[in-house]
């Protein structure tokens, strides 16, 4: 996401230092080139940070070859948070679930130096250099000594688990709780068949206003929004024992946050029921104080006297509230990844919803990354060149490799869309010619 040598639409970069950053990729590829892999690859590291290695993730290996079996495979990011910028990475033989080696390392300016590393196969640490305090490298190295050989476990996950006295008076460490709730609050992966995974601002009376708003501007024949109340008991019980403890324990744990970070708003989560009889399909459910409160949307139509559950709206409605937080949300410092954006939407509605959502990050601190097949967005009128990449499967062992529209020296008044549909910068299907008489 570091920018290229493009310079039109320069509102749309943030500049870190030296650092220029994008705010916007759209990732072009054929089917089964492995863009919803790329987006399966964030999704599982977020997954791994936060809860473990999932359970059926024995088989996730590169199945290209038999060694691979028994190789590690690595996952690692590079953020920038509080204008410092970050390395994390660990790798992880996913056949046994065994971590191998995990670290993450500082950079200011041209200063680089090592926060902590892990080796489990060699029982190998390094958790004390980058802090000052005797006492508090002595306590770190206690914690690292604990699992250096622990093949289980995140160190990164341990530090985040039951230990926040341990951050209230030592700031030079607080860079182990502020990039673990960077992954959990600030990293929102999303599958084509999903919402945006955080509280969504379109669910209050300001929001919901705006929401209808943007549907009647995009043509979807919905007049009205309206905010319902439903009864918290009825909710939960469509729900088994311990999904519902799951929605508890995370509207504590966004309160707990809010309260850390002066953020004045209700803890709240967005649910859809599974429950096809339901009348209602969307929930959100707040926290407000000790008190668990429900609410679902109605809509109203142009032509029509009643309202309607979203589960009697057009595909397409949908998908477009499903989106909707990227428009309506404050968020700041947030990295949305959505597979397939363009999913049930028009051409047209697709490109001005990219085209709306350029316009509000020129104000905001926010990124998005989508994969799509949608060809109208390449468009330099739209995109910077730096903003359009392409994913490939390689024909000699069938792994796949991301690159860039810049990499191919295009102007920014060529037609990229018509260049692309021939093949000029590859990643669309190789159709073989053959009659199927």
């Amino acid at each position: 996401m570091e920018a290229g040598k493009a310079r039109h639409f320069s509102d749309r970069i943030e500049r870190i230092g030296k650092t220029k950053v994008l705010k916007f990729k759209a990732i072009y590829g054929a089917n089964a080139s492995g863009k919803s892999n790329f987006v399966k690859a964030l999704d599982f590291m977020r997954d791994t940070i936060l809860f473990g290695v999932p359970a059926h993730s024995s088989n996730l290996f590169c199945r290209n070859h038999e060694d691979n079996i028994e190789r590690p495979s690595m996952f690692e990011v590079s953020v920038i948070i509080n204008k410092v910028h970050y390395t994390y990475g660990f790798e992880v033989i996913l056949s046994t679930r065994a971590f191998v080696r995990e670290w993450l390392r500082e950079k200011k300016g041209q200063r680089e130096q090592t926060v902590f590393f892990r080796d489990t196969i060699n029982g190998v640490y390094e958790v004390d250099s980058y802090v000052s305090d005797s006492v508090l490298s002595d306590r770190l190295s206690i914690y690292a000594d604990d699992v250096k050989e622990d093949e289980t476990i995140l160190f990164l996950h341990l530090m985040n688990q039951n230990k926040d006295s341990l951050y209230q008076n030592n700031n030079e460490i607080l860079i182990y709780r502020t990039l673990y709730r960077w992954f959990r609050y600030r990293l929102s992966v999303n599958h084509p068949d999903e919402p945006l995974t955080q509280y969504s601002y379109l669910f209050d009376s300001k929001g919901s206003a705006k929401a209808k708003e943007i549907l009647e501007r995009y043509d979807t024949g919905v007049s009205a929004v309206e905010i319902c109340d439903v009864s918290p008991e009825k909710v939960m019980a469509q729900f088994p024992k311990e999904f519902r403890q799951h929605i508890v324990d995370s509207l504590s744990d966004q309160k707990k946050y809010n309260l850390e970070n002066g953020i004045n708003e209700a803890p709240a989560v967005l649910i859809r029921s599974q429950e096809g009889h339901s009348p209602y399909h969307m929930y959100i459910i707040e926290l407000h104080g000790d008190e668990i409160l429900c609410k679902t949307l109605r809509f109203k139509h142009v032509h029509s006297m009643t309202s309607f559950s979203l589960d009697e709206e057009a595909d397409g409605t949908i998908r477009l509230l499903d989106l909707f937080e990227l428009l309506l949300s404050n968020d700041t410092d947030m990295v949305y990844v959505i597979d397939e954006i363009s999913r049930c939407l028009h051409p047209l509605l697709t490109k001005q919803f990219i085209h709306d959502f350029l316009e509000l990050a020129a104000e905001r601190n926010i990124q998005l990354i989508v994969t799509t097949h949608e060809s109208n967005l390449l468009d330099l009128e739209l995109l910077r060149q730096d903003e359009i990449g392409f994913i490939e499967r390689r024909k000699s062992d069938g792994t796949s490799r991301i690159f860039g529209l810049e990499e191919f020296g295009t102007r920014f008044d060529k037609k990229v869309r018509n260049a692309y549909i021939q093949g000029d910068y590859g990643a669309i299907p190789n159709i073989k010619a053959q009659s199927l008489n």
